[in-house]
């Protein structure tokens, strides 16, 4: 996989709560989704709470991309060394990384296919 997922900041604490990933290899962080699932005995489960799928945007390898739970405005910011933090935000309206029963899940989904209900 082309991130890592490095930590989960200030878990619990809404204003600042934000899962950090690490860009492993030049990659487009818009084919990535993150999902909060269950979590029991050392394990995810296949409950699935929230989803986050990132919007398009080229990255680069040894940058940060951090997804705040609070709503903001997506933004980046230099780092040193050339590289970047990329700073996303869910518009969540509370703290979600403070249960010990529930973890995020970073996919790869490059694919995917979709139709309006009216089709279906």
């Amino acid at each position: 996989m082309k991130f890592e997922i490095q930590s989960i900041a200030d878990k619990g604490v809404f204003e600042k709560e934000r899962l950090v990933l690490k860009v492993r290899s030049d990659a487009d962080v818009g084919d990535y989704l993150v999902i909060q699932t269950g979590f029991n005995d050392g394990e995810v489960t296949i409950g699935t709470y929230q989803t986050y799928w990132f919007p398009y945007k080229a990255v680069s390898s040894g940058d940060l991309v951090v997804l705040y739970t609070k709503s903001g405005k997506e933004n980046t910011k230099e780092l040193k060394g050339g590289r970047s933090a990329h700073f996303f935000y869910w518009g969540l309206s509370s703290a979600i990384w403070n249960r010990k029963d529930r973890a995020p899940v970073l996919l790869h989904s490059p694919e995917w296919i979709s139709k309006s209900p009216d089709e279906l």
